[in-house]
């Protein structure tokens, strides 16, 4: 039937040669008769100028014609709302994407140009009166079309095209392995409403075959043919995307063999149709929201009226449910959240929406933007059990914004730039040098199918985190080495890649790489239609906040934030326990190599609630037990010490390298290690894939805080399995010889095939060896010797996790004796061992003393510690075979050696200094989280020592002798909400949801949960200061 009604509209094989300038209505080929002149752009300059833009995509707005009902003024300049017809279209457009629009005009132009503004490339079309397709073809005139290729977006200037449609069809044309060749708009016209309109054919197979228009229809003979034809509902609604390539080659054949004798851009179906092209469709229908605009034809002079009220009732129906949305994002935010931090997010968004506006960031005020917003976790004991393998549990509970003006907490804003790049700007002064704007489209930000679990997605991270840093202007460890090797000076700490992985760029893109592995339905369809490679159109984020660094998961807040503004932007729905995953995955990348219960307890949180939780994934973080927190006896303080990784090394007293020229490790190099510890040792134990160690002694542990007997012994036997010490090689021949046995467990427990579960066997162990090298580490022996050892103390590092976990049971389970257990605690990440009674009293420590003079900073750290008699810490005191007697095994809390290196010379002088002035059960020192510098935990035995007293003491003996000056003093944490991701229809509706939160922070909580940790509230029916845990 389509062949029919096609027949004689072909172009014939040759042509005659044409005339340019003769328009007889005689039968031609488009080609041979239109001319795309560059002498037809009214405002060639303006041409140039979007050239150097570099946009992906262009709108056509065709606007040559007359409307001869509308007297001398053209149809496209007409008023609807006060503004011209063809303006709407072009400012839907441009809230879309800012991107070069070319009007071809004609009839009146002059007029029309003054109409449709000067932001816009003017053609004037030498015929106005060719067709649809004479006048598009026009618009090559501009002749970086060709070059460039752009997705052109064709619309008539006399109809309104919303937003929402642009993005539709777009999302529809970029959807799949590969964009459509035409994609165009199609609407249900129920009779009669599609009389006079062109139908759409569709084969068998539901694709499209081509479009046939009523003049064709009613020229049909077969009554029966016509009316099936007639009988059609799907109409075209001339919208069209299609590449500026694809419609040259295709218009050039058309030919205006019909009875007006035009071109009819219309035509293009047809031909790409027949030549087997890509053609979809975007279909509205009646129930659509924006049907009645879409259908509007604009004929006469009275339609316009009819369009004005379509436009006011979808203005008055957009308000109504701006303000539904506005409460709804409002209640979303509130929800179980402190007053004072819903008063700080609404801060943070008003002034995060004028530091966009300040900085001309290119947030547009009528597209969609999400929130996503996570604050950091104060963790109250088990620092780093919750590694890979091992899943021990943690004491914590997320914290946020105590006051209207308080920062702790991260927010980000976002919304699709829709130029195919990522941009950045955090507003954070400390993280300014790190904004700017880095492709979106790199082949690294997409991860390919064998990453597949943290291990591959580590390498594939950590190798985009760097590369993207050094397209911002950061230095390479390779561009470093040569500047070392050639003698030329090295540019400040602060400019190296290294020194910046944690920071917002790696993060926020992390964030969205994690995501992108997501790859099992019902995600994968929506992840690769929004977030794939020809589908992501980009990305606009400002990051707010200032968490301080240091143990309370700053960089866990900025995944955690992004990837709910990321879920929320393109509706992807991702679930908070996958979300925490996720995660934690894009930390991978950054170089943080830990569990999932930060961003568990930032996800999933309570304000105020302090939970013991799972850190296993396969108990999806559950709360573990409740327990009694003695707040109202023990304080914590959380005073400062030096950077972590940027300053670590020179307060370590030796133990940290500076480089990963240095015999020592970094101390990156070391988190790396240690976090790997617990899996390389599975791996070597053959501890099945199902089973984790912490699993086996939990319930032993909830019950009353002792291990029994036999969990004992079970813990002794599996260390006296574990080298005490080995080298990176030996390390590698070995776990190469569990390989068959872990591919045939992956076989058992995945039902991978052989050679899927090869393959992750391969990713697996090559990321347990990835990011640290042969490692170097000086010890005290039992004797007292001073020994350099090289290779990984494996043993000791696996006996820290039991060790840690029995040591902080026994801390929940005998309060009283908190300062004992925190102490222990505290020895496995012990740099050096000293003394208290060696250092002077209280009265000289908090006065200069005389053989000080001369030195500071790591100087006088090292003169303190050689002058005390400080010992290396024997870190495998303990572990030998013979003290590890399956038959009488030791108590695992008081194992002597037990480490995982995570802390630092200054800290154990520090603990040293307070045990001397206050006594040694009166106060009680912990790093705070991954450790190794930044902010530390001093807990305070109030009935031995007042807080205020503690700080003095601090100031002089410790800030001042070492030249610290931190920005707080002294932390203080304050119980904070879970984390959300919230999204509008605009991003203009921003300031009215921070002025409802800030209603909202006024009124009595709603949905809040009784109980706030470490704070000042008496419990009358209880002697200890409680918290719901």
């Amino acid at each position: 039937m389509y062949g029919r009604l096609c027949k004689g509209r072909q172009h014939p094989d040759s042509n005659p040669p044409v005339d340019h300038n003769d328009k007889s209505e005689r039968i031609a080929r488009l080609g041979d008769v239109a001319v795309a002149d560059r002498r037809k752009i009214l405002n060639p300059n303006l041409a140039d100028c979007e050239k150097a833009s570099g946009r992906r995509l262009v709108l056509v707005v065709l606007a040559a014609g007359k409307g001869t009902r509308f007297g001398p003024a053209p149809k496209c300049a007409q008023l609807v709302c006060g503004v011209p017809l063809a303006r709407h279209t072009i400012d839907a457009f441009r809230s879309f994407s800012p991107s070069p629009v070319i009007c071809v005009v004609g009839y009146a132009h002059e007029t029309v140009a003054e109409a449709l503004g000067n932001d816009v490339i003017q053609v004037l079309s030498d015929n106005p009166v060719g067709g649809t397709g004479y006048a598009v073809f026009e618009a090559f005139s501009v002749p970086w079309l060709l070059e460039t290729n752009p997705l052109l977006i064709i619309a008539m200037g006399d109809r309104i095209i919303p937003e929402k449609t642009f993005r539709r069809l777009c999302a529809v044309h970029f959807v799949g392995q590969r964009e459509a060749d035409l994609t165009f708009l199609t609407a249900i016209h129920p009779p009669p409403a599609n009389k006079g309109k062109g139908r759409i054919l569709r084969r068998p197979d539901g694709t499209v075959a081509g479009i046939a228009e009523q003049r064709d229809i009613d020229a049909i003979q077969d009554s029966e043919q016509r009316m099936t034809l007639d009988s059609i509902t799907e109409c075209n609604c001339p919208l069209y995307a299609i590449r500026a390539r694809v419609l040259h080659r295709v218009m050039q054949e058309i030919t205006n063999a019909n009875a007006q004798r035009q071109f009819y851009i219309t035509d293009i179906i047809g031909a790409l149709a027949g030549e087997s092209g890509n053609v979809r469709t975007l279909t509205v229908e009646p129930a659509d929201p924006v049907y009645a605009l879409l259908a509007a034809d604009v004929t006469r002079p009275g339609d316009l009226a009819r369009l004005e009220n379509v436009l006011t009732r979808n203005a008055s129906a957009s308000r109504t449910l701006s303000i539904s949305e506005i409460n709804d994002a409002a209640q979303t935010i509130a929800l179980n959240r402190p007053p004072a931090q819903i008063a700080a997010i609404a801060r943070q968004i008003r002034e995060s929406v004028a530091t966009a506006a300040r900085e001309e960031f290119g947030f547009e005020p009528d597209r969609p933007v999400a929130i996503g917003m996570a604050g950091g976790r104060f963790r109250i004991a088990f620092m780093h059990p919750d590694m890979g393998r091992f899943y021990g549990p943690a004491w914590q509970m997320p914290i946020g914004a105590g006051s209207p003006e308080g920062e702790e907490q991260v927010l980000i804003i976002a919304q699709c730039s829709h130029d195919r790049f990522i941009h950045l700007f955090p507003t954070n002064a400390k993280y300014k040098e790190n904004a700017g704007a880095i492709p979106a489209t790199t082949p690294e930000m997409f991860p390919d199918a064998e990453v597949i679990d943290c291990h591959s997605y580590e390498v594939h991270g950590t190798r985009m985190s760097e590369n993207l840093l050094v397209q911002l202007g950061y230095i390479g460890e390779s561009d470093l080495q040569r500047m070392r090797e050639t003698g030329r000076p090295l540019p400040p700490e602060s400019r190296w890649v290294a020194a910046n992985m944690r920071h917002p760029f790696p993060l926020v893109c992390n964030a969205l790489v994690s995501i992108r592995t997501l790859r099992n339905e019902p995600f994968a369809q929506a992840i690769r239609e929004t977030l794939g490679p020809k589908s992501f159109p980009g990305l606009r984020v400002i990051c707010a906040g200032n968490i301080p660094q240091g143990g309370f998961s700053s960089s866990s807040a900025v995944t955690v934030a992004a990837q709910n503004a990321i879920s929320a932007l393109f509706d992807l729905r991702i679930p908070p326990d996958i979300l925490v995953n996720l995660a934690c995955q894009a930390e991978y990348g950054t170089g943080v190599r830990a569990g999932s219960l930060d961003q568990a307890t930032e996800q999933k949180g309570l304000p105020g609630v302090g939970t013991l939780i799972s850190s296993n994934p396969r108990d999806n973080y559950r709360v573990l037990a409740t327990y009694p927190v003695p707040t109202g006896r023990f304080k914590i303080i959380f005073p400062y010490s030096v950077e972590r990784d940027k300053e670590t090394w020179r307060w370590s007293w030796g133990v940290y390298g500076r480089t990963t020229d240095a015999a020592q490790l970094t101390s990156g190099e070391i988190r790396k290690l240690t976090g790997k510890a617990a899996e390389i040792a599975a791996i070597l134990l053959h501890l099945p894939l199902e089973i984790d160690f912490f699993k086996q002694i939990e319930s032993d542990l909830l019950d009353d805080g002792l291990l029994s007997f036999e969990n004992r012994r079970w813990i002794t036997m599996l260390l006296r399995q574990l080298p005490m010490l080995i080298s990176k090689d030996e390390l590698r021949t070995l776990l190469a010889q569990q390989r068959g046995w872990y591919v045939a467990k992956l076989i058992e427990s995945e039902g991978l095939p052989t050679e899927a579960a090869a393959c992750k066997a391969d990713a697996t162990f090559s990321s347990l060896l990835a990011g640290w090298r042969n490692p170097t580490f000086t010890r005290a022996t039992s004797e007292g010797k001073t020994v350099a050892e090289c290779g990984v103390p494996l043993r000791s590092m696996v006996a820290y996790l039991f060790a840690e976990v029995a040591r902080n049971f026994r801390l929940i389970h005998n309060t009283d004796q908190w300062i004992y257990w925190v102490t222990w605690s505290q020895r496995g990440d012990r740099c050096v061992e000293i003394n208290p009674e060696a250092l002077p009293d209280r009265s000289q420590l908090e006065q200069p003393i005389d053989w000080e003079k001369g030195c500071a900073g790591p100087d006088l750290l090292n003169l303190w510690l050689d002058r005390i008699g400080a010992r290396r810490f024997n870190f495998q005191g303990g572990l030998s075979d013979d003290q590890l007697d399956p038959d009488r095994p030791p108590a695992i809390e008081l194992i002597e050696g037990a480490c995982f290196f995570r802390g630092l010379a200054l800290i154990d002088l520090a603990e040293a200094m307070l045990k001397r002035a206050f006594g040694a059960d009166a106060v009680a020192v912990r790093i705070n989280g991954a450790g190794q510098g930044d902010y530390f935990q001093v807990h305070i035995d109030t009935q031995k020592a007042g807080v205020d007293d503690v700080k003095h003491f601090i100031r002089l003996a410790f800030y001042r002798r070492f030249g610290l000056n931190p920005n707080p003093e002294f932390v203080e944490v304050h119980p904070g909400g879970g984390a959300f991701g919230v999204r509008l229809a605009r991003y203009d509706m921003l300031n009215e949801l921070a002025d409802e939160l800030a209603r909202r922070a006024q009124l009595p909580a709603q949905g809040q949960q009784p109980g706030v940790a470490f704070h000042d509230r008496f419990d009358a029916d209880s002697s200890q200061e409680c918290v719901r845990l």
